[in-house]
């Protein structure tokens, strides 16, 4: 099995106004089934398929200066070789 690869990654602050819009912006591209994402000189595109796993965390961690809040979402699937959407679970008929 390969080691995955990452691809991109962020870390940053918004205001709750610039957050939501990002995340309006999310939710319509994945309506649509492809989702590009632009970082400097790097570029994704993303195919979604008709079914995703979700994995929803929400953590607090008390820290010296206040309490940590995190909301982690996580958003995951496996295709084939084919590109098709394989089943995470369950059986599969042929």
């Amino acid at each position: 099995m390969a080691a995955s690869t990452h691809l991109l990654k962020s870390k940053d602050t918004y205001s709750r106004d610039a957050l939501a819009d990002i995340l309006t912006t999310l939710a319509d591209r994945i309506r649509t089934g492809t989702v590009k994402f632009d970082q400097g000189a790097t570029s994704v595109d993303l195919g979604f398929p008709a079914s995703v796993r979700l994995d929803v965390e929400i953590k607090e961690t008390p820290k010296p200066t206040g309490t940590k809040h995190e909301l982690e979402l996580s958003m995951w699937w496996v295709t084939s070789p084919d590109g098709e959407p394989t089943p995470s679970g369950g059986i599969a008929i042929s």
